[in-house]
């Protein structure tokens, strides 16, 4: 198997610059920052999708230890115990399976129902609309014993979307604590940070075996992502949970579009590349 190139001289002022600004904002609100490092790597730097996946996912560590620390030990009424000890192993067994699974599945698909929930979260965080018939809120109100198998089925969700897409998922998993599960935005926040730092190095791990990460991005992370992690967690310390609420919604509907119309903007372009060969022939 072919180990990934790293001769590549990628610019270190555009990695740093994107590492702290990525970092601080994702440590504010409860994101990894994947979806916006794997668009990069892509989109700049010309990753395929596997590496840009395996590096997003070895930066967002950093990232979500420092937020996970800060919010754990700062911030006043963490979560019970009991959510990470049911939540957090399951997600890592997702990354396991969905490792396994990666070479035959179409990420597309998984992009856009992808796209679809966040688009969904977004609209109901913000209040715009109510979908009682596929948010149940009370989820909690159960007995627990019936609500640790609802989580435990998610985390495995979780954990899979990770290794496959190269993200944390604290976009999924801050809208489901949120809406489900009834938790106010600094305790979902708390536990999205510390699951995502356990769940990025269980599928780091697996895109090291399969020969995706690319080292030399990620050393050029590293320092800049923890800098950044560091200033946003103070920032969220400072902001009313309504108002993480809030841009929290507004983030999970940009990016729900930017996914959506990916495959749209895609096939105008590829349809334009055609016509412009068509041309060409004549």
């Amino acid at each position: 198997m072919s180990r990934v190139k790293t001769s590549k001289n990628f610019p270190k002022t555009a990695l740093r610059l994107l590492g702290f600004f990525v970092a601080l904002f994702s440590a504010g609100i409860g994101i990894g920052g994947g979806t916006i490092f794997v668009s990069t790597f892509i989109s700049i730097f010309k990753f395929d999708f596997k590496q840009a996946a395996a590096t997003s996912l070895a930066t967002i560590i950093p990232i979500t230890f420092v937020g996970a620390v800060s919010h754990l030990f700062i911030f006043p009424n963490p979560p019970s115990g009991k959510y990470f000890l049911v939540f957090i192993p399951m997600c890592v067994i997702g990354t396991i399976i969905g490792s396994k699974y990666i070479h035959k599945w179409n990420n597309q698909w998984l992009k856009w129902i992808f796209a679809v929930f966040l688009l969904i979260a977004s609209l109901r965080i913000l209040k715009f609309v109510d979908f009682p018939f596929l948010m149940f809120s009370n989820l909690n109100e159960i007995s627990w014993a019936h609500e640790a198998l609802f989580i435990m089925a998610f985390g495995i969700i979780i954990g899979i979307i990770a290794t496959w897409l190269g993200i944390g998922c604290g976009l999924l998993i801050v809208p489901f604590f949120v809406i489900v599960m009834n938790f106010n935005m600094h305790q979902a926040i708390c536990l999205s940070l510390t699951t995502m730092f356990f769940l990025s190095q269980s599928a780091t791990l697996m895109h090291h075996k399969l020969a995706n990460l690319n080292f030399k991005v990620f050393k050029a992370l590293f320092l800049p992502s923890l800098a950044g992690a560091v200033t946003g967690s103070a920032i969220s310390g400072l902001l009313p949970g309504f108002y993480l609420k809030q841009v929290f919604g507004i983030i999970l509907m940009m990016i729900a579009f930017t996914y959506l119309l990916q495959p749209t903007l895609k096939a105008i372009k590829t349809h334009k590349e055609k016509r412009d060969a068509l041309y060409k022939e004549i």
